[in-house]
């Protein structure tokens, strides 16, 4: 049984004849007939009654068959529909990972939120992890995309494209002595307990306030690490040291903690775009062309 079949047979129960059902299918009166007789020996029964002298009619068995014949087409139709939709990357779903910094600075919420305007059928699940984390999942298949912080390598499965580049500041207990100065100088830093993620070796946070120690003329004396951004910003607000973040920490304002730039040096962090290097998904696909014609 074919669906040419039982469009055939649709048309023709509906025409109630072989001529004009011929012309709405752009074929010939035997083509219907051969379709038909095709589709009646497939079902071991008569779909209708074609005496000489009188008009085409369906038979018992053509009546009680047309509504499943026709729930199979809009069935294939339906299907095909959603094949080509999904095909094109308009329906499915994402799974997406984002570091809280990326979600700071309304990075994550801008871009997903144009994808939706580009394919609102896409269900998109978003899930805050760290960047280790995220990359893990990503090359275990559980996770589609990820926001995350650059680092010096990444799994064989992960590609990642540069988003954006972050200038990071100092983060100050409000009560410190450097908190009057508008900016800071590398020099000022001296004698400061730096606060890091525990990620910060690979994300090249450590590097960086190695980088400002050497501009400063000091060597950074550097706490044990600590959970993530948010938690440095906490134990910076509890008087407990200091901490280099991202500039977007200023729109999550945590009480006791003010940001400050340093000049003379530059402290920069890459906003990354991860996915799987053998990525087969169009709707993967489609987030990734739109990262890539971003701003």
């Amino acid at each position: 049984m074919e669906l040419r079949q039982l469009h055939c047979f649709e048309i023709l129960a509906e025409e109630l004849h072989f001529a004009r059902a011929a012309d709405r299918l752009g074929t010939t009166q035997s083509g219907v007939s051969r379709l038909i007789a095709g589709l009646e020996a497939s079902l071991g029964g008569k779909l209708f009654n074609r005496a000489k002298r009188s008009s085409v009619s369906l038979t018992a068995t053509g009546a009680l068959f047309l509504p499943e014949a026709r729930a199979i087409l809009r069935q294939a139709e339906r299907g095909e529909t959603i094949g080509r939709r999904a095909a094109r990357g308009e329906i499915g779903s994402l799974e997406i990972g984002f570091v809280a910094s990326a979600a700071w600075g309304g990075t994550v919420s801008a871009m997903v939120r144009r994808y939706r305007a580009m394919a609102p059928g896409v269900e998109v699940r978003l899930r805050e992890m760290e960047t280790p984390r995220q990359l893990e999942e990503i090359a275990a298949g559980r996770l589609d995309l990820g926001f995350l912080r650059a680092r010096a390598d990444y799994p064989v499965e992960v590609k990642v494209t540069r988003l954006q580049l972050d200038a990071m500041h100092i983060a100050l207990p409000e009560d410190h002595k450097l908190a009057a100065q508008a900016v800071l100088k590398p020099a000022d830093l001296k004698g400061a307990k730096f606060i890091v993620p525990y990620f910060g070796e690979a994300a090249g946070f450590l590097v960086r306030i190695h980088t400002l120690g050497e501009a400063g003329g000091f060597t950074p004396e550097i706490l044990p690490p600590v959970r993530d951004f948010l938690t440095v910003l906490t134990s910076v607000g509890a008087g407990l040291g200091v901490g280099l973040v991202p500039e977007s920490a200023a729109n999550f304002r945590i009480p006791g903690t003010m940001l400050r730039p340093v000049v003379g040096v530059e402290l920069v962090s890459e906003l990354m775009l991860a996915s799987r290097r053998a990525e087969a998904s169009p709707a993967v696909r489609q987030f990734l062309r739109l990262a890539g014609a971003r701003g």
